[in-house]
């Protein structure tokens, strides 16, 4: 049956460059092999799959936490946030291009999407960034990378989609992916005081040491201060304090966060029919994109594994491979690849069925797996020359060329391919907290 497999994918291939929506591909195929190669009656139980899955309590926590994601970058409070925390670090040598990753690591905890992340945070800091004498290509590059956090740190939309897919527990993925989040963000902040050091051209020494705009009155500032950023903070050890004791589930954490994001808005007195209208509309575009690439995939899924090809394939790669870590990397070259051309979600979607049974019968762990796959997909995400936060920088910053965001990104993809290995070679940084759950 492997003949089949390569067939699959083949056919998949031809489906997705003629430009056929990965949700459309992926049902189309499902539906055919099922046809073709099994029982036709078998159509009926499609029906029922993907009412369940479309009625399931764990798939309502994919528009709440987009809702919460929306409703903080439409209301201004991020743009707040990154001010603030520009300020505080206004001692710092690179101070908004550390801020940016800040903001975006922080952000990023009530966001779960990379280009959310990347678009909101770098339409405030990289024209600060750039009016502050800093190089185009080292900020847009910068911000590339501070955006991919956003589908690492929970709560991460590509966590639950990979949660849903593997049935992997999705809040021991969000729990993984925590330190991992960190790190890379303290790994792109080391490079920024690298790089300052190493070359001071990264920034315009007459500009930099101009003075910040802010509040002058330093009873004032500190409360600015406090209102922009603490309430965010708490929203997040909120959310993430509940799943990590157990009190609440992973689709009431999200109701939790939707509500805490609403009176935030409120209270700063944020929340008007511009802002509402935005964040419906967003939350309704995004929750149904994702949730039709979920039913296609759901489909293929259901014909794959009625056929057994991914039982057949992971036998076959068990027999040949003379190391499961050769076996390992090939998926991560695989997985990069992807990631130049499509979302994380259709990445999933798409290979999972397959890779993920072959790599746990090789007995990898499968919430580090969760995190490694994620950080590959983050990866082929700035990877030019058609990595998808390129061009969603480029959209959100009318100012920036693509040649700029592309020359920019180039050193994060090494820095986060650095990142990659580390965890790699040090699970138990994805899997230590986790395991004290």
């Amino acid at each position: 049956m492997l003949w089949m497999t390569g067939l699959i994918f083949l056919i998949l291939i031809l489906i997705l460059f003629i430009g056929t929506p990965i949700s459309l591909g992926l049902g189309f195929l499902g539906m055919a092999g099922i046809m073709l190669f099994l029982n036709p009656n078998l159509l009926s139980q499609l029906c029922l799959i993907t009412y369940t899955q479309a009625t399931s309590v764990t798939t309502l926590m994919i528009p709440l936490f987009i809702l919460m994601a929306e409703l903080l970058a439409n209301s201004g409070v991020a743009s707040d946030m990154f001010d603030t925390i520009a300020r505080k670090l206004k001692m710092l040598p690179g101070n908004l291009a550390i801020s940016s990753i800040v903001a975006s690591a922080i952000f990023s905890a009530v966001c779960g999407s990379a280009p959310a992340t990347a678009a909101t945070i770098g339409t405030i800091s990289i024209p600060s960034m750039i009016q502050k004498g800093y190089d185009a290509k080292f900020a847009a590059g910068l911000q590339a990378a501070g955006g991919t956090l956003g589908i690492l740190i929970p709560p991460s939309i590509t966590f639950i989609m990979f949660g849903i897919i593997t049935e992997t527990s999705i809040v021991e993925l969000f729990m993984a992916g925590i330190i991992p989040g960190i790190f890379l963000a303290g790994l792109l902040i080391l490079y920024v005081l690298i790089r300052i050091k190493l070359d001071p051209r990264a920034i315009d020494p007459t500009k930099i040491k101009q003075q910040e705009p802010g509040i002058i009155d330093e009873r004032k500032e500190r409360r600015h201060d406090l209102v922009s950023v603490l309430p965010i903070l708490v929203l997040i050890i909120v959310v993430l304090g509940l799943l990590y004791t157990g009190i609440v589930t992973a689709t009431e954490s999200a109701a939790v966060g939707s509500i805490g994001a609403f009176l935030l808005v409120v209270c700063r007195r944020r929340l008007s029919l511009d802002c509402m209208r935005m964040t419906l509309l967003n939350t309704t575009k995004n929750s149904c994109m994702i949730l039709f690439l979920m039913f296609g995939g759901l489909v293929f899924a259901f014909f794959l594994s009625a056929y057994g090809l991914p039982q057949e394939l992971a036998g076959y790669v068990i027999a040949v491979s003379p190391n499961r870590w050769i076996t390992y990397i090939v998926v991560m070259i695989v997985l990069l690849i992807l990631g130049c051309f499509l979302e994380p979600v259709g990445i999933l979607m798409i290979t999972m069925p397959f890779i993920f049974p072959t790599l746990t019968a090789m007995d990898f762990d499968p919430i580090w797996l969760g995190v490694t796959v994620t950080i590959a997909c983050c990866i082929g995400m700035i990877t030019p020359p058609v990595g998808m936060n390129l061009f969603v920088l480029k959209g959100a910053v009318p100012e920036l060329t693509l040649e700029t965001v592309i020359k920019g990104a180039v050193p994060m993809v090494l820095i986060l391919l650095a990142g990659l290995v580390i965890l790699t070679v040090f699970p138990g940084i994805s899997t230590w907290l986790p395991s004290t759950m």
